[in-house]
């Protein structure tokens, strides 16, 4: 285990930004908008069930000086009864029926202001963790809207990271823009992972709030998704999510889409085991046919991962491909063994823009782009 000097400034209780946290809980319902899929007999997910959205319930863009310029992402709180999302300088809490119940950050490098922030986690406790690459450092806002802990010295440039213990995971990949062939013979940038710079000795870094950084170690025989040439394997990105305390999700995009559950040992110095979840079938099929033909990058890109009760939600992203990316927006994965993908289709969200993040919910589906949140119900079937 090798540590390394970072610094963590940690702030009184009762220090406030912005607007007060207030407003009520809102207890969630049995999903039963669904709509079962049977068509796909080879897809070895059995009923898998596409949601639809109905009538909206409310839409976040401006709230007298709150506008929304550059929505980064969204995170879940860690009671379920409220949303944070992320703008270029601000987290914004809304509860689940599009009130602001507070606004935390601000422009700037002084404590508690964000420069430009690329993400946004749920923090134990409630409130959250917002990583800021150019300050080098992750802010800790507390459910009152205080700032609780900041760690500075974070150098991991566009790196996703979660909450863990008392500080944050920081994968080690970067994602550099490379020059890539497109399906129609044209070259362009897009965003992608050369898995080759990857060591499997180390996947991820733990910032504590005390003020080190840990090396974790990870175990023997690091399965080869993680590690691959970026050549074969066109890795498009990890993405990484909380299920318990000590336990992560990964995703990694790319034409061999996969997911892994982490269990680290409670201090978090090492990766006990990993674990590949049972990404369904026939969006694998999907990815692979297209990665036979030369496409590339443009396999199946990852924006978001979310964990929302026993499910893991992975969203694509809805980059122009050619040909387009025939599957769904997103999907999940099931974490307690369940055999029954649940689906958002693309047309199944009106958003009125690109969608950067989604969270989706027993009874509703919160739905962010660049400018504005929706939260639209889900219907009774």
């Amino acid at each position: 285990m090798m540590t390394h000097d970072v610094t963590t400034h940690r702030f009184e209780p009762g220090t406030r930004l912005l607007l007060p946290l207030s407003g009520a809980a809102l207890l969630l319902l049995a999903c039963s908008g669904c709509t079962p899929d049977t068509t796909d007999q080879d897809s070895g997910v059995p009923g898998a069930v596409h949601l639809t959205t109905g009538e909206p319930i409310a839409t976040f863009a401006s709230v007298g000086r709150l506008v929304l310029d550059d929505v980064r992402g969204m995170a879940l709180a860690e009671d379920g009864r409220s949303v944070h999302v992320l703008d270029t300088h601000f987290v914004h809490q809304l509860d689940l029926d599009g009130r602001v119940l507070a606004s935390m950050g601000g422009p700037g490098k002084g404590p508690g202001e964000l420069e430009a922030p690329i993400e946004v986690k749920p923090a134990a406790g409630g409130g959250a963790w917002v990583y800021d690459p150019p300050n080098g450092r992750a802010t800790r806002y507390g459910p009152d809207s205080s700032v609780e802990d900041e760690i500075s010295g974070i150098d991991h440039p566009d790196a996703p990271f979660v909450a863990f213990g008392d500080g944050i995971l920081v994968a080690v990949v970067r994602k550099p823009r490379v020059s890539v062939t497109g399906a129609d013979g044209t070259r362009g940038l897009r965003n992608a992972v050369y898995a080759g710079e990857v060591s499997g000795e180390r996947l991820l870094h733990y910032y504590l709030g005390s003020g080190e950084m840990l090396d974790v170690e990870s175990p023997p025989d690091v399965p080869d998704a993680f590690v691959r040439d970026g050549e074969r394997g066109r890795i498009v990105g990890w993405r990484m999510a909380a299920i318990s305390p000590n336990e992560i999700a990964v995703v990694i995009g790319g034409s061999d889409l996969s997911a892994w559950r982490l269990v680290l040992e409670g201090d978090g110095e090492r990766i006990d085991t990993i674990v590949e979840l049972p990404v369904p079938a026939d969006l694998l099929r999907m990815v692979r046919e297209r990665a036979a033909l030369g496409l590339g990058v443009s396999a199946i890109p990852i924006t978001s991962a979310t964990v929302v009760g026993e499910r893991l939600w992975v969203l694509l992203a809805e980059f122009d491909l050619k040909p387009r990316w025939d599957g769904p927006l997103a999907f999940s994965i099931p974490l307690d063994g369940s055999a029954t993908s649940l689906r958002l289709d693309r047309g199944a969200v009106n958003a009125g823009g690109q969608i950067v993040d989604l969270i989706v919910l027993p009874d509703r589906i919160v739905v962010a782009t660049r400018t504005e949140v929706s939260f639209l119900t889900v219907p009774p079937a």
